[in-house]
């Protein structure tokens, strides 16, 4: 039987109908289109990128007849521009492409079901935290500036001692300062400003002779010297560094809990997507 010719006829039909059946019907398939309701609500979550299947849900059912038009040739038109792209192999050697699917992925295991954390997960976690919460010092002063430049036959610092003195026969207050005052490139009056700040608008050495003052809103102190001239300080307050209490800063703890956990679990989705895999590093790779 091995010998007949209509054996052998009938072998060759049923091998290509058999390949007729697996790529034609493929190929058929690969040109169309299906769209119902479950391609067009994740069609909609994808373009919000917000996965919330009932809301979307609720949305696309009250959408009227012109609107779901409007949604089916949206997706059409995306579907058959991505199938003819990824037929032409414009996807293999583009890196961008290659970085836009490793977000989406990303964005896919990013769990969204955040839990509100309770007072005692927050405390826990200012406790476990404190350093980026603390509250730095702080200085509250005004200050008379006596500039070089505009009497330059005169000794600035001379000028300032009389300055001092001035002030203080006036009883000047906090509020007077301008009038006394030459023209400073920066504030006049400084209200609870911490130590860095007030570096960066007078210097190092001005800082640091300020910090050493006492507090008294009754009296003009100096002159301090500055990177830009001198100065008679009226300092009215100073706040030690201090952690403030959860009542304070509760938001910006949730809000840093909440992503920290976050990005935990996304970590956690990561990790197990790459156990699925075996990673063979080559010798000159991992020298």
């Amino acid at each position: 039987m091995l010998r007949e010719p209509l054996l052998h006829f009938l072998l060759a039909g049923a091998a290509l109908y058999a390949a007729w059946a697996y790529w034609g019907q493929a190929g058929g398939d690969a040109h169309r289109i299906l769209v119902d309701r479950g391609t067009l609500l994740r069609y909609m979550q994808y373009q919000a990128q917000a996965f919330e299947p009932g809301t979307f849900a609720e949305r696309f059912d009250a959408m009227d007849a012109a609107q779901r038009r409007r949604l089916i040739a949206d997706y059409v038109r995306e579907e058959s521009l991505y199938r003819e792209a990824m037929a032409l192999g414009l996807e293999r050697g583009d890196y961008v492409m290659r970085q836009r699917l490793v977000q989406k992925m990303s964005f896919l295991l990013e769990s969204r079901a955040d839990v509100e954390p309770t007072d005692a997960q927050l405390q826990q976690y200012l406790d476990g935290h404190r350093a980026l919460y603390r509250v730095a010092p702080s200085w509250t002063f005004t200050h008379v500036f006596v500039d070089p430049a505009r009497v330059p036959a005169q000794s600035a610092a001379q000028r300032a001692r009389a300055m001092l003195q001035r002030l203080q026969q006036a009883h000047a207050g906090f509020n007077d300062a301008p009038r006394y005052s030459d023209r400073y490139p920066f504030l006049q009056n400084y209200v609870e400003r911490t130590g860095d700040y007030i570096e960066s608008h007078f210097g190092k050495s001005f800082a640091a002779a300020l910090q050493a003052l006492p507090v008294d809103d009754s009296r003009w102190q100096g002159p301090l010297q500055s990177d830009h001239g001198w100065h008679l300080v009226l300092l009215t307050a100073h706040a030690s560094q201090r952690d403030p209490a959860l009542l304070e800063v509760r938001a910006q703890v949730r809000d840093d809990l909440l992503r920290d956990a976050a990005a935990e679990r996304q970590q956690r989705a990561v990790d197990e997507v790459i156990s699925r895999y075996t990673v063979d590093i080559a010798r000159d790779a991992a020298r």
